[in-house]
């Protein structure tokens, strides 16, 4: 996968997110939005689907690694946070901003990679579990 369509994986898992209610809620309000009724109604909870269950599931799991910590809070950040100047970020966080983009993609690769093998190895679980059928049919 290129960095095109992992950017754009990355831009629909944390849509994704948004639409299951108990991954990701909505930033803040403000304090006069908070004080009025909500005229949207509970939030959307959207179908599970599979590919993006593992994707999550690895990048929670590359998150709760002390290496790919920094890594980690670039990505989250910009896809999540989707905070604006990057540059500004960058200097906050003592790096370049070439290195906080190479910080965002190498993370999301490796997510990306880490879910193709959590995938596979579920469905090898899948099938070695899987009943035999009957010898009569």
């Amino acid at each position: 996968m290129d960095d095109r369509l992992l950017n754009q994986y990355c831009l629909d898992w944390v849509h994704w997110c948004y639409t299951r209610r108990c991954y990701l809620a909505p930033g803040g309000k403000s304090a006069l939005a908070s004080m009025q009724p909500s005229r949207t109604g509970l939030p959307p909870n959207a179908r599970l689907c599979p590919d993006m269950q593992f994707f999550n599931m690895a990048l929670h799991t590359l998150a709760d690694m002390p290496e790919h910590r920094d890594a980690m809070v670039c990505f989250n950040l910009y896809y999540v946070d989707q905070s604006g100047n990057v540059k500004r970020l960058a200097e906050q966080l003592g790096i370049s901003r070439p290195t906080y983009y190479n910080r965002v993609k190498s993370f999301a690769r490796k997510a990306y990679a880490l879910a193709q093998s959590l995938k596979k190895a579920h469905a090898a679980g899948m099938a070695s579990t899987a009943p035999a059928a009957p010898e009569g049919v």
